[in-house]
């Protein structure tokens, strides 16, 4: 029987033959897992260990019904998940992702019992000693003092921020914990209000007559959503959460992000009747007497970036009540992709690793901070993807950030050759023009980085 962590069952089962996703999500006890993406891009789903838990009680206690289908057919299995899953929200999943759903079972059933023969994904073999395994070790695997018959506060809902500079995979980080289905995401800005976050009264059409109705803001649609299945992690995320004086916009609620085991540690008052009804009406389980609360299954994940000239100050008391991960630009995973790089010796094909990191080098020597160094993932791959998009992505964006944020209020001629005999360059329309020109627009320094490095291109290929 399998006796590792279950991060390492997701690990090995993900390993296993076809293209499906299969992740363990260590913030909430959950699993993320995907289609194939035969048909299309791939779709992402997440199970909880509980419920996972609950599906295979359920193959247990309906085993003659489910032992005699070895080989997938989608309609039987279908007809199956719906006749004996007693878990909702997996029994709606199973209707309209039965091959994920079933694959998924699959691969637990295989790595569990350390199965002997080769993983397919569309042939299980299910016994009573088989199903006993996988139940007894995901038992195991529940957190501490949660009872495995408990319906709630298995999730521990957390308030988090990911900082530190532009493209260094802040979001990419979020989305290993969300999906389109258990989240609500937002982007906060300068004009962003507390009105808009949580929601207000708004104007709307009743046949001919016009009525003012609560329009929910982000806040309260993901509370809502939150309440609706308290076993299951569910996430507000507010993308550049310091564009906008984060604290006026939280408002009361401001008090709510003390927590307790993954709830508010205190309740407060709805002062707005309108938006108490909605809660009244719509998420009854996030009030106590009519005290609002954010239940523990729901965690609030925000990004933010320090350098950028625009953003509003976090006061210590709003700062101290969020944990904050940084996400440093020392990283081994690069999009692929180079850059064409003139010099008065010829033309080099760059990569982008090597590129960004001179850069960074030599703005450290100039005591840049890092926040505003370069990401890896500040250009993308699809940026990357050949030579017209990667020099727009460099004219438009890199070159921008450097002249204009990094180096506003700084020597420029650490990175660029500003007194080039052949070119003025004394501002961001002298540097673009030149870069379009196909003249050299970076110093020595950083060319001297750069070249040996790299081969120079043919006569040919230099346009």
């Amino acid at each position: 029987m399998f006796d590792k962590k279950i991060d390492e069952l997701a690990k090995e089962c993900g390993s296993l033959e076809e293209s499906m996703d299969f992740i363990y999500v260590q913030l909430s006890p959950s699993i993320d897992f995907s289609n194939t993406g035969r048909r299309g891009g791939k779709k992402h789903f997440s199970i909880s260990i509980m419920q996972l838990l609950s599906v295979f009680r359920d193959l247990k206690l309906n085993l003659n019904k489910f032992s005699s289908h070895f080989t997938y057919v989608e309609s039987e299995w279908r007809v199956l998940f719906s006749s004996y899953i007693t878990n909702k929200v997996v029994n709606t999943l199973s209707a309209v992702q039965t091959l994920p759903l079933f694959g998924l079972i699959n691969k637990v059933n295989h790595v569990v019992n350390g199965v002997d023969r080769q993983f397919s994904l569309k042939n299980m073999k299910l016994t009573e000693q088989g199903i006993d395994n996988v139940i007894l070790y995901l038992e195991s695997n529940l957190p501490h003092n949660i009872n495995s018959d408990s319906k709630v506060g298995l999730v521990q809902g957390h308030n988090v921020i990911y900082y530190g500079a532009p493209g260094t995979g802040k979001s990419f980080e979020i989305d290993k914990l969300v999906t389109d289905t258990n989240s609500v995401r937002t982007v906060f800005h300068p004009d962003t209000q507390h009105s808009d976050f949580v929601g207000s009264l708004k104007p709307a059409m009743q046949g001919d007559n016009i009525t003012y109705r609560f329009r929910p803001g982000p806040f309260c649609l993901a509370l809502v959503k939150a309440s609706q299945s308290p076993e299951l992690p569910f996430y507000l995320v507010i993308e550049e959460i310091n564009r906008a004086s984060a604290a006026a916009v939280f408002g009361e609620l401001f008090l709510l992000l003390d927590r307790e085991q993954g709830r508010s540690k205190y309740n407060i008052d709805v002062s707005d009747p309108e938006m108490l009804a909605y809660l009244q009406r719509d998420a009854p389980n996030a009030l106590v007497n009519n005290k609002l609360f954010i239940p523990s299954n729901l965690s609030l994940l925000a990004t933010m970036n320090s350098s950028d000239q625009a953003v509003m100050p976090m006061d210590s008391a709003f700062k101290r009540r969020w944990q904050f991960k940084y996400k440093s630009i020392m990283s081994e995973d690069y999009p692929q992709g180079s850059i064409k790089i003139v010099t008065n010796e010829g033309d080099y094909e760059v990569s982008w690793e090597h590129f960004s990191k001179s850069i960074n080098k030599l703005l450290s020597q100039l005591n840049i901070p890092e926040d505003r160094l370069l990401g890896p993932w500040f250009l993308s791959e699809d940026e990357l993807e050949n030579e017209s998009k990667s020099r727009d992505a460099i004219a438009n964006k890199l070159l921008m950030y450097l002249w204009e944020d990094v180096l506003r209020h700084t020597k420029k001629d650490v990175i660029f050759d500003i007194n080039n005999s052949n070119v003025g360059i004394n501002n961001f329309g002298q540097l673009l023009a030149a870069f379009y020109n196909g003249s050299v627009i970076f110093n020595q320094s950083l060319i001297d980085m750069l070249t040996p490095h790299f081969p120079k291109l043919a006569i040919d290929n230099v346009s």
